[in-house]
């Protein structure tokens, strides 16, 4: 299938780099996406990455070649940033989104948000991240009753770094929104982040339907262990961006809080768990931390007691497992003052400390579930 001249309303975009995945699957839930647009409103878009043209050719059928268009992005690196680039460069629609060849949309999830963004004149569209067991995401933690015209900082919207949704392409490419070349995993962040705080418009879609992440890959690169330093090389990166320096020091400290708060206590557990902490590991984490922590002003603020107890120990370059292993249980006790209080008590309430963050996500579980028996709307 050729890309037509005229402009498109939204390109799906696909990159696939393996013959094991289920791009069939992406392909054909990408034509049911879409709905109700017609044929000639969108284009679903393959990239090739360390495969050939005709490798991906043989992984699909005759309709589904009819349905799309292939092509081939450079064999760099180990993650999207390559294809999903060359997505955005090949394209001349209004709106893109991205979908892994692992994953699917449900019926009618694209076409979902193209309305709401031409309704909302949206920069982006935000929508539910489901599972395939039936769990739901329930980043990013916005305030209650929000879906339009949502706020980076009041909505939090650094607690959701996938890109996973619907961008405007004019947008994008106005900010300069780029993937991060050269990481093994996190590669949208920066792009994400980008979006973010330079978007005039950012609404959400709760409920179906929506993008399903499946589990059955044997090959996602996410998954991959690896030390926690790199895990967190592309946050670190971020830092020392331009534009990052340049935003509100509100939403540069949340930013930091979430990435100690998730992605590192996160690493150190999956670490801990596989015996694989060592004093190498134990270094290594203590110098991300303190490039994070120096990196923002009074970024402890809004961690909790129970997190400053880890990060000390994280600081001190700990290596004795069973103390960081009791840490981390305790910072997990969400009930005990240690977990919801924080050191100082100007801080308690702070939008990102534990006390409004956990009253602000248990009602946003409530409000999916409602969404969810709603059908979404």
């Amino acid at each position: 299938m050729q890309q037509s001249s005229v402009r498109s309303l939204v390109d799906v975009v696909i990159p696939v780099h393996s013959l094991s995945r289920p791009l069939g699957r992406a392909v054909d839930s990408a034509r049911l996406g879409v709905q109700p647009l017609s044929a000639g409103e969108y284009v679903i878009t393959v990239v090739a990455h360390h495969l050939s043209t005709e490798q991906v050719r043989g992984m699909l059928t005759q309709e589904q070649l009819d349905h799309v268009r292939i092509i081939e992005a450079p064999a760099e690196g180990a993650t999207a940033a390559a294809p999903r680039t060359a997505g955005l460069e090949h394209t001349n629609a209004k709106y893109i989104c991205f979908l892994d060849s692992d994953d699917s949309y449900q019926p009618g999830a694209v076409g979902r948000w193209v309305k709401i963004a031409e309704k909302r004149h949206s920069d982006m569209v935000i929508p539910w991240l489901k599972h395939s067991n039936g769990r739901t995401d329930i980043t990013p933690v916005i305030r209650p009753g929000r879906t339009s015209n949502l706020d980076p900082i009041a909505d939090r919207l650094v607690y959701r770094a996938s890109v996973f949704g619907l961008q405007r392409v004019e947008t994008v490419r106005r900010l300069g929104a780029e993937f991060e070349f050269g990481t093994s995993t996190g590669e949208d962040q920066a792009f994400t982040l980008r979006l973010y705080v330079g978007a005039a418009r950012i609404d959400y879609a709760p409920g179906e339907p929506t993008y399903v992440m499946h589990a059955d890959a044997i090959d996602r690169v996410s998954k991959t262990p690896s030390p926690v330093r790199t895990q967190l090389e592309p946050a670190v990166r971020i830092l020392s961006k331009p534009w990052f320096e340049g935003i509100a020091l509100e939403l540069r400290r949340a930013f930091v809080v979430k990435v100690i708060r998730i992605n590192m206590f996160e690493a150190v557990t999956a670490h801990l768990g596989a015996g694989t902490w060592t004093s190498d590991e134990a270094h290594g984490t203590k110098e991300v931390l303190t490039t994070l922590l120096g990196a923002v002003p009074r970024a402890r603020g809004d961690l909790s007691r129970a997190d400053l107890r880890l990060i000390d120990l994280l600081l001190a370059g700990a290596t004795e497992q069973g103390a960081l292993q009791t840490a981390l249980t305790e910072r997990r006790r969400f009930a005990s003052p240690a977990a919801l209080l924080t050191a100082n008590p100007v801080h308690v309430m702070g939008r990102d400390a534990p006390v409004r963050f956990m009253a602000a996500a248990t009602a946003q579980m409530a409000r999916d579930r409602l969404a969810k028996r709603r059908g979404g709307k």
